[in-house]
């Protein structure tokens, strides 16, 4: 008679499981949620501080004048534009001869959600007076709650950037 080689079907299941289990427990480990969270606030703040340096240089060299924002409605990235001649979600006016924002930026920038999920916000929004301005975002990573509180802003519950943190509520 001849033996016949392979596996069985016990065997099989044994090792299914295993690499099941293990499978399970990486995924665990790696917690892709919080990962999309972190690379997703990793954004937020490299746009805001962008967005921030671009506009402090476009009023050191006077391409862009700034008005008073107030109640905007669509002064957030959700619902504005993207478009850098003043009409976008970041306010401003820009002197004849001058260019505006579109010398230190090539587009306004969008939070990665940029939508409402589980109830919180998740767009930039823009506020400016006569002179300051602040440019605001909600972060998501539980790890960044105290970068929110400690900005030296007015609103425990967004990261604040401007000249002024006290713009926006």
């Amino acid at each position: 008679m001849r033996k016949q080689k392979g596996f069985t079907l016990v065997e099989l299941l044994v090792v299914i499981a295993i690499v099941g289990i293990l499978a399970g427990a990486l995924l665990v480990a790696i917690n892709p949620q919080s990962m999309i969270q972190k690379s997703n606030d990793a954004k937020r703040l490299s746009d805001i501080d962008s967005l921030t340096k671009a506009i402090n240089l476009a009023l050191t060299e006077t391409e862009i004048t700034l008005g008073v924002t107030g109640a905007c409605g669509d002064c957030t990235s959700n619902t504005g534009s993207r478009l850098l001649d003043g009409t976008g979600w970041v306010k401003y006016t820009i002197p004849a001869t001058k260019t505006g924002l579109s010398k230190f930026v090539p587009v306004l920038p969008i939070d990665p959600i940029n939508d409402t999920v589980n109830g919180v916000t998740h767009v930039y929004t823009f506020g400016s007076s006569a002179t300051d301005f602040e440019v605001n975002v909600v972060l998501q990573h539980p790890d960044n709650a105290l970068k929110m509180s400690a900005d030296g802003g007015n609103n425990a519950a967004a990261y604040e950037s401007g000249t002024s943190l006290l713009i926006l509520p």
